[in-house]
């Protein structure tokens, strides 16, 4: 399933939340995650981020020289990640799809 198809998903079983949907290919930023079933932290360059309701990680290690190695899929309810931290509306703005 593709990103968009899993954020009509999501809206549709939560028509009242603003939900968006990033991609973020920045192999320069650093991700951290931990989880545990339903649970879990993302935190990008150590800012935590809340909101987050789906998120898909893929990492090519096979070629190391390859820029596009890391990518992050990422469907947010938009009001709890807006006020996760100052940099959240850039996030939006540079990755949203």
């Amino acid at each position: 399933m593709n990103l968009k198809d899993k954020l009509n998903e999501l809206q549709k079983k939560h028509p009242q939340t603003k939900l968006r949907a990033l991609v973020i290919e920045d192999t320069d930023l650093n991700f951290t995650f931990t989880f545990r079933r339903s649970l879990g932290i993302t935190a990008i360059e150590s800012n935590r981020y809340n909101g987050i309701l789906f998120q898909r990680i893929t990492q090519d290690r096979t070629d190391p020289e390859n820029p596009n190695s890391l990518k992050i899929e990422l469907i947010v309810n938009s009001e709890e990640f807006d006020i996760s931290t100052v940099r959240s509306m850039s996030l939006i703005k540079k990755y949203e799809i």
